[in-house]
């Protein structure tokens, strides 16, 4: 009995040390901004950790640290550790570049596209909590104006947690579990910056159950959220000239007017794209977009606006750097089959963007026109924005 009662104080010795390095790896790593009990928590948190990179608060933000862990290499099959968890920090402005979701050659709604898992349309945490949830991690805000760090003027500190191995997710998104967690590992490092830095408010706890990604296009009459103007406007049941090229799917998140990017992807169902190729098979534009497309993509749009410090330049092509939104203007990249539109939110600058699939762009652009005016409309009555300039009817000209 003596000899088990050594071994057994023994091995809980062994194993609080073993929790106790752990949690300081954690805590040293990320400066002790990130809560390490909620990390170690995390799916994949299980096993020997050991920082991958490390926030140094002499250093200029944003900044990130990152773990790698046994036990998400062995979900793996492989040995040693693998990356699984990162946290990053940052103050407003950021001076970031911000993009809509999908550039227009890449098929969003295509299961076998191996580039879009499912479609990111990012769930709000609600609660108050100005944040979203997307496939792999969530993002908060906490405003801060008129704080001053490493002597300049701040608007607000924004944190993120985020899962880096897929090996943990259920259908490619994360658990429920997780998802709840990363919330907490957010908004607590959030406020631990604010605290940190001065700020006089803290982000509330989150709530529990934050929904996962919507996944399945709705017909627009059922849409509630991001895309519930769409079905309003009964774009979707047009004019004979215009049925058919419009989407009559929609895929929307909930609306919440604390979050700084929001989208609705929208497309055209086979059932509808086969009516469209009788109806308009005499139709020159609708002849040469077959020939481009060949029946193979989907066509859809994705209507996304950006707001305060994430509008202040947005790009609407990822290659080149110049094709930006500016404020008080509207116009069409052609390079990105993109439309967009700017107003002014709560005194802050706001971009709205409507990019389309390629080629599908090309022949259902001169019916875009009452589309994205009625999504820009709703937007600004939702958030009280003024001031909105849209793309010029020369802008949705046929060929566009």
């Amino acid at each position: 009995m003596c000899t088990v009662a050594v071994f057994a104080i023994g091995f809980g010795g062994w194993t609080l040390w073993e929790w106790w390095d752990r949690r300081h790896t954690v805590d040293a790593a990320c400066a002790g901004l990130v809560p390490a009990d909620e990390v170690l928590a995390l799916s994949g948190g299980g096993g020997e950790v050991a920082a991958d990179e490390e926030i140094r608060p002499t250093d200029p933000l944003p900044q990130r640290c990152s773990f790698r862990s046994e036990e998400a290499a062995e979900k793996a099959g492989r040995k040693g550790k693998r990356l699984f968890f990162s946290a990053q920090v940052a103050t407003e402005p950021t001076g970031a570049r911000s993009e809509p979701a999908d550039d227009s050659f890449q098929d969003a709604l295509n299961p076998s596209n191996p580039y879009v898992a499912i479609p990111v349309v990012h769930q709000p945490i609600g609660g108050g909590v100005p944040g979203y949830a997307g496939d792999s991690g969530v993002v908060v805000r906490l405003p801060c104006p008129g704080v001053e760090h490493r002597g300049e003027e701040i608007l607000g500190i924004r944190a993120s947690a985020a899962l880096q191995t897929g090996a943990f997710r259920e259908n490619g998104q994360l658990t429920q579990a997780d998802r709840d967690r990363l919330a907490d590992i957010a908004v607590a490092t959030a406020n631990n910056l604010g605290e940190e830095i001065g700020c006089p408010d803290r982000l509330p706890e989150p709530p529990d159950g934050i929904p996962a990604l919507n996944t399945e296009p709705i017909d627009p009459d059922d849409a509630e959220g991001t895309c519930a103007w769409y079905g309003e406007a009964g774009l979707h049941t047009g004019p004979a000239d215009s049925s058919g090229w419009l989407p009559d799917r929609v895929l929307e998140s909930r609306a919440d007017e604390l979050v700084w990017r929001e989208r609705c992807l929208l497309n055209v169902s086979g059932e509808a794209r086969s009516a469209a190729r009788k109806r308009h098979l005499e139709d020159p534009a609708y002849r040469r977009f077959h020939e481009s497309d060949g029946g193979r993509r989907s066509w859809w749009l994705s209507a996304e606006s950006f707001f305060g410090d994430a509008a202040d330049h947005v790009s609407t092509d990822p290659v080149d750097d110049e094709r930006a939104a500016i404020p008080g203007r509207g116009g069409f990249d052609d390079g990105a089959n993109a439309w967009w539109a700017t107003s002014v939110c709560d005194g802050q600058p706001a971009v709205h963007v409507l990019t389309a699939a390629y080629p599908y762009a090309e022949a259902v652009g001169r019916h875009l026109e009452p589309v994205f005016r009625a999504y820009v409309e709703d937007v600004a009555e939702r958030r009280g924005c003024t001031d909105a300039v849209l793309p010029s009817k020369e802008d949705y000209r046929e060929g566009r």
